[in-house]
Order: structure tokens, then C-alpha cells, then sequence
């Protein structure tokens, strides 16, 4: 048995500005990583990096229906995993975010990993938010110009 990490958001933004903001290499360096070199399209293959962690990562992009399903595989924690974002159009200014990621072992590393992921999406959702409602980015604090 495999262990999944599954975070869930609303994000007062209507669907295309937030599923825009994290396709765009340049929208997703203003508050998760600090360079893509590509934007999430299917077939893509693309570095991440955290340059503030020294951390990079491959990104290797599935499927991409605009504005409902973006899934990729990476490297993340030392576990190549699959990661599915879903969008869903509650109002017209109301975003539903569901993302999950996947497999990770049922053993007592696989769960301080899931515990880790489940900590980065859940930053990830804070700060995704925090750009689109104020242009902060909490990485660094400061507001995107």
C-alpha cells in the first residue's frame, strides 16, 4: 500500500488567473520557485529551482487541460512522484484547488516525506494566494512589481 499527499484550497480568483499563475514560468517565480525555465505545457520538460535551498528538480508534464488538470512527475525528497493539480470553477471569482501527490512507501520515511510534501503544497497554496491577492511573494517577503 502506497501512501498520497492531498491538499485542498479555495482561492478567490476566477479559474483562468489561477491556473495562469501557475502555468506561466514567469507568474510561478513570483511566489514558489525562483526560476522555471519553461512554462507547464504537455510534453514539457522543465528545471525548477530554489535557488534560496539550493534545490532543483526535473519536472516532466503529462497532461495540461486548461483550467481543469495539470499533471507532472518529479523528484521530490529523493521519491520520484506524480503530482495532479485540479481546478474547478465554484463562482466566478472562486477557485477550488485540489492537489495530490503521489506514492509514496507506508513506511516510517515515506511518511516523514508525505508529511514534508503535504507542508510544501500547503505552503505552496498559501503563497499562491498571497501573490494573487496582494503581489506578495513569501519567499522573500516582498511585493512583486
Amino acid at each position: 500500500m502506497k501512501l498520497d499527499v492531498k491538499v485542498k484550497d479555495i482561492i478567490y480568483k476566477d479559474i483562468g488567473t489561477v491556473f495562469n499563475a501557475i502555468v506561466d514560468k514567469n507568474e510561478i517565480t513570483k511566489y514558489f520557485v525562483t526560476h522555471a525555465d519553461n512554462n507547464i505545457t504537455q510534453g514539457a520538460k522543465i528545471a525548477w529551482e530554489w535557488k534560496d535551498f539550493n534545490a532543483s528538480s526535473v519536472v516532466h508534464v503529462i497532461k495540461v487541460e486548461n483550467n481543469k488538470q495539470i499533471i507532472f512527475t518529479w523528484e521530490g525528497n529523493n521519491a520520484q512522484t506524480e503530482v495532479e493539480i485540479l481546478f474547478k470553477a465554484v463562482e466566478e471569482n472562486k477557485t477550488a484547488l485540489v492537489i495530490t501527490e503521489k506514492s509514496f512507501n507506508k513506511d516510517d520515511e515515506g511518511i516523514k516525506k508525505v508529511m514534508q510534501q503535504t507542508q510544501g503544497w500547503t505552503d505552496f497554496s498559501c503563497s499562491l494566494k498571497a501573490y494573487l491577492y496582494t503581489g506578495i511573494n513569501l519567499r522573500n517577503g516582498k511585493r512583486n512589481e
